[in-house]
């Protein structure tokens, strides 16, 4: 008899500690969370997009273009090239100081 009552009362302790869970629900709640996160990424995304915009805008032309070098030698660092490619290091006038008019 009280093996009976034990096993009953573990039986009634396990059925309590398992959740109940609805599968339906949880593909609700899960696409309505990938729904807001990709929103909230898109976001993030439109907001750095225009702080650049704006941030350049208040710069030289000349410094536009160094930005924009260098972006473009980043990211052919990260593929693993060299920064500037062969056609530009050939074709490309030289960085070098200005001369100053003698006057």
């Amino acid at each position: 008899m009280m093996r009976k009552i034990i096993a009953l009362l573990g039986l009634f302790t396990f059925l309590l500690a398992v959740p109940q869970t609805s599968f339906a629900q949880d593909e609700r709640e899960t696409e309505a969370r990938a729904e807001l996160d990709n929103k909230k990424q898109k976001s993030e995304e439109e907001i750095r997009k225009l702080m650049t915009k704006r941030h350049l805008a208040g710069q030289s032309k000349e410094t536009r273009k160094r930005i924009k070098r260098s972006l473009r030698e980043a990211e052919r660092r990260k593929k693993g090239k060299s920064p500037q490619s062969w056609y530009d290091g050939m074709f490309r006038r030289k960085q070098g100081k200005k001369r100053k008019k003698n006057s």
